[in-house]
């Protein structure tokens, strides 16, 4: 019997020492943000090639990239235009350079704090989580120099800058990865979020239909929808649009909610891995958001340490082999 060896990874910094670290939790790929060094606006295949060399010298092959610089096609302002084209060059340097993934979101109200509803708690033996409560930004005004913005134009805005970046990707062999708004609720701040449910995803695709056209499932976002992941998986799973997997477990959903330890989550970890087997996923997988442990420092982004993700990323490797041998 062939085993399913879908590809364990992070979502986490090219350093040196991140590298080091994810190969030593026996994983061989990364999703990760590359800076624009020199603010031309874009990405170059050089530019790529030189963080594609560090990750193969320490072993690691870059699988998915982010998406930089769309901010003014998010706010529907006058340069986006110059950004969508940018995006574009962008697109075709990293097919030209061999990244088969681009992961991207779209949502002006880019954040994963207090302005949006999250805050720290503590969990089991004194780490930290992060938690979701609606009530805390329920009737707060919109986020400086964004407004308020109805679903109509915030969906205009997503096409108007989808359906060009799209067609350059399918034109350019690379596959693109949407990522649900997080938090998943219909309007923040009296911001509409587009893709906040999986009536939204369908619709998103026959819109813009193209393959290269899929998704970051991102099971957190999904358990936080109070949807059936599972049903979800095979939903789109099948439908050939999952492109990336951020396998994070929740507790709750909206409008309260919080991200917990992979065993903690209201969601079967180890049931979901084998829904993704059963799809014949074989894409990158990622923890994503994980809990502050001890030796992890506390900095802007809850979940970005090394100690904390080394358990996930050793449940994950733990329930592949597991879904293995049932």
């Amino acid at each position: 019997m062939i085993e399913w060896l879908p590809k364990l990874g992070e979502n986490i910094g090219f350093d040196a020492s991140s590298l080091r670290w994810l190969r030593q939790m026996g994983c061989q790929y990364i999703y990760a943000g590359i800076p624009d060094r020199d603010r031309k606006g874009y990405l170059s295949t050089a530019d790529i090639l030189s963080v594609k060399k560090l990750c193969q010298d320490a072993d690691v092959a870059l699988e998915v990239m982010t998406v930089p610089g769309f901010g003014l096609a998010m706010l529907g302002e006058p340069g986006r235009d110059e950004q969508i084209e940018n995006v574009c060059r962008t697109i075709r340097a990293a097919g030209e350079a061999g990244v088969p993934t681009l992961a991207w979101n779209f949502w002006p109200d880019f954040y994963w704090d207090e302005r949006v509803g999250y805050y720290p708690v503590k969990a089991r033996g004194e780490s930290t989580q992060r938690a979701f409560d609606y009530d805390r930004v329920k009737g707060a005004p919109p986020s400086e120099g964004i407004g308020v913005v109805s679903g109509k134009d915030m969906w205009d805005r997503l096409l108007y800058f989808a359906k060009p970046v799209v067609e350059t990707a399918g034109k350019a062999g690379v596959r693109l990865a949407l990522h649900p708004c997080d938090p998943p609720v219909p309007v923040m701040r009296g911001v509409a979020r587009a893709i906040h449910s999986p009536d939204d995803y369908l619709r998103f695709f026959r819109e813009v239909p193209s393959p290269a056209n899929g998704m970051a499932f991102c099971q957190g976002v999904f358990t936080e929808m109070g949807v059936d992941v599972l049903q979800e998986i095979r939903r789109f799973g099948r439908m050939g649009r999952i492109h990336a997997v951020h396998f994070r477990a929740v507790r709750g959903k909206v409008p309260h909610y919080m991200e917990v330890f992979l065993d903690e989550g209201d969601v079967n970890m180890i049931q979901a891995m084998k829904t993704y087997k059963e799809i014949g996923y074989t894409g990158i997988i990622v923890s994503d958001h994980t809990p502050v442990v001890e030796g992890d420092k506390m900095g802007d982004f809850i979940g970005s340490g090394h100690v904390g993700r080394s358990f996930s990323l050793g449940y994950m490797r733990a329930a592949v082999q597991a879904v293995n041998t049932l």
